[in-house]
């Protein structure tokens, strides 16, 4: 592989070297960016204006980043948006915060590997600057100079600890342009203030001169991957040359950036808004990453091209359809913890903040009133929105491979790919999420590590999904980290509120389930033929965080059965939950066992069940089974 190769021969450090900082922003002049540098709006709210505001949203949602701001100046920072951890020994920048062993800051980063006992996202978490976000909102509502000075001296130190080129934190593109759009949102908030002397203004920009240089150099290979890598990388250069247009290469730097953005979305944004990924989260950080990318165009221009905004607006309308009234989604695909805009109190799962400010930048729709508006309102600033948008009917999006089915008391989500044209991220062919009074009280677990030993994969294969499946088998053959083959497809058919897919996925077997909406609920039918009349072990499972949740379900199969719920299982990940990239919480699976060549399970919420040999009764009513 071309990549593999260069790396091997030292081309990669070869055309991007080690440099000292000072070979890069040769000639800025701190004077004339301080006259004429592009403002974005939060360089133009009025702090003292703006302080009782946001103070009320912090005690509307429980979390104050003032209370954070001075956890992160004791040494302690939020990783994964999930819980605060020491990271004040002088090797912070290269210690991993997940398992605490540090990586060489002084070699090349080609010669490092993001795979290995370790993962490597562990390292990179704190160089994602997410800490910034906390320090200007700190800064928002008490006025207190300590969060600037914290915000630039922490720069400072990262700076001196990273030069360009050296080290993991210069691994990754993507990486390298969060950073730089955390840092250029921090230095638009403070650009006024005594803090941010003509010196640190050089600092920002050798930032962003090295950062540009470090992702054009291996741009094409962030294309190649077909998914966010790219699309950051892009406004990663769009970034750089919007806000410093006197760096060397900025005029094409930014031309280029904008040429692939718009390619990237054309190719990665489905026409019914779904994105490459195939993953809830990965969505949530594509509408951050183009909402970024449009006010940073909306700075010095107009709007991004008119292709590009009508392709954002898919995307949010998909993810805003997917949304409930708590801003939760049903979970599915790889999730690695990416919160790009950790903009207001609420917590991870809470969609609302990034989801409420695509609709505002994009459509001129605004949710219900919240602590969530706080990223709108630090992003866009005081925008014309008008109420929120009428509630959205049941969503069917055939080309993303997403159904979803709502009762008055739940939701169903069910997962049938019917094409990929990228890479799937997890066996989840058929998966079914259910949400019930307003719990999820069976969804996918999550991720918890891309790089964990002891089979927990990622949690990606069929058995950490809600699915039938034969002897324990995945629907694709895992291959590498990210590569299952073959791409199993789902054949769909819709019948009003009533669907049926299925698939070849499980060698010599037909795996086919039906989902639909009856008056009381869900039900939920699965049938696994062997199509030679073999016969195997055929088992259900429902993912779940509570016990009480899953005893909801009423399961009946058509042959002879055992049932078990299983909490907890010190390896191969059943049992476990993961709200959070990095950590995992005790769970429970409830599994349904058979053995036959050809197996029925039925399972029904909110209803009453009575399986017979042709057909069901819900309630009473009889549904034919075929």
């Amino acid at each position: 592989m071309r990549w593999a190769c260069e790396r091997r021969l030292g081309v990669w450090e070869w055309r991007s070297p080690l440099r000292p900082w000072k070979d890069f922003a040769v000639g800025f002049d701190p004077a004339a960016w301080r006259k004429s540098a592009p403002r974005l709006p939060i360089a133009l709210l009025d702090r003292a204006h703006l302080a009782p505001q946001l103070e009320a949203w912090s005690v509307a949602s429980g979390a104050t980043p003032v209370a954070e701001a001075d956890a992160f100046a004791r040494g302690y920072a939020r990783i994964f948006s999930h819980q605060l951890v020491e990271v004040g020994r002088p090797d912070r920048w290269t210690r991993n915060v997940l398992t605490g062993r540090s990586l060489d800051p002084r070699t090349h980063w080609s010669r490092l590997r993001d795979t290995g006992a370790d993962d490597i996202k562990g390292v990179w978490e704190l160089s994602r600057f997410s800490w910034a976000y906390a320090l200007v909102r700190a800064w928002l509502r008490d006025g207190d100079d300590r969060h600037v000075e914290l915000f630039w001296s922490t720069l400072e130190d990262w700076m001196a600890h990273n030069p360009p080129n050296r080290g993991p934190n210069w691994m990754c593109g993507q990486e390298a342009s969060f950073r730089l759009i955390a840092v250029t949102f921090a230095l638009q908030a403070f650009r006024e203030h005594p803090a941010t002397t003509d010196a640190r203004l050089a600092l920002a920009a050798r930032l962003a001169e090295a950062t540009a240089r470090r992702v054009a150099f291996h741009f094409d290979y962030a294309l190649s991957q077909q998914n966010n890598h790219g699309i950051a990388e892009a406004i990663g250069l769009q970034t750089a040359a919007t806000f410093w247009p006197s760096l060397a290469g900025a005029a094409d730097g930014y031309r280029r950036g904008m040429a692939a953005l718009a390619a990237q979305c054309a190719e990665l944004i489905g026409p019914d808004g779904g994105f490459s990924q195939h993953s809830t989260n990965y969505h949530r950080l594509l509408l951050q990453l183009l909402t970024w990318s449009e006010l940073v165009e909306r700075s010095v221009r107009d709007t991004l091209p008119e292709s590009v905004r009508a392709q954002a607006i898919a995307a949010t309308d998909f993810l805003a359809t997917l949304m409930e009234t708590d801003g939760t989604v049903p979970r599915y695909g790889c999730d690695d913890g990416a919160q790009l805009f950790p903009l207001s109190g609420c917590g991870f799962e809470d969609f609302r903040p990034a989801v409420g400010a695509a609709l505002a930048l994009f459509k001129g729709e605004r949710l219900p009133a919240g602590p969530w508006d706080e990223t709108a309102l630090l992003l866009l600033g005081p925008v014309a929105a008008s109420a929120a948008p009428a509630v959205r009917r049941p969503a069917v999006f055939r080309d993303a491979g997403v159904v979803e089915l709502r009762h008055p008391r739940g939701t169903l989500f069910f997962r049938a790919p019917t094409v990929f044209r990228t890479r799937p991220s997890q066996a989840d062919q058929l998966h079914v999420s259910l949400r019930w009074d307003g719990e999820w009280i069976a969804e996918d677990p999550g991720s918890f590590s891309y790089n964990e030993p002891d089979g927990w994969e990622g949690l990606a294969g069929s058995r950490f999904h809600n699915v039938a499946a034969v002897a324990d088998q995945d629907a694709m053959r895992r291959v590498g980290r990210f590569l299952w083959l073959p791409w199993t497809t789902c054949d769909l058919r819709v019948a009003h509120e009533d669907f049926t897919a299925a698939h070849r996925g499980f060698p010599g077997f037909k795996s086919e389930r039906r989902v639909l909406r009856v008056a009381g609920g869900f039900v939920i039918v699965d049938k696994l033929t062997g199509l030679l009349g073999q016969s195997a072990r055929h088992t259900l499972r429902w993912h779940g965080r509570t016990r009480a949740g899953l005893e909801q379900l009423t399961v009946a199969c058509s042959a002879a059965s055992t049932e078990d719920y299983v909490t907890a299982l010190p390896a191969g990940g059943e049992g476990w939950h993961s709200t959070h990239y990095g950590s995992k919480e005790p769970a429970w699976c409830r599994r349904i066992v058979a053995t036959g060549s050809r197996v029925t399970f039925v399972t029904a919420l909110g209803c009453s069940l009575r399986l017979e040999a042709k057909s069901f009764f819900v309630d009473g009513e009889e549904v034919p089974l075929e």
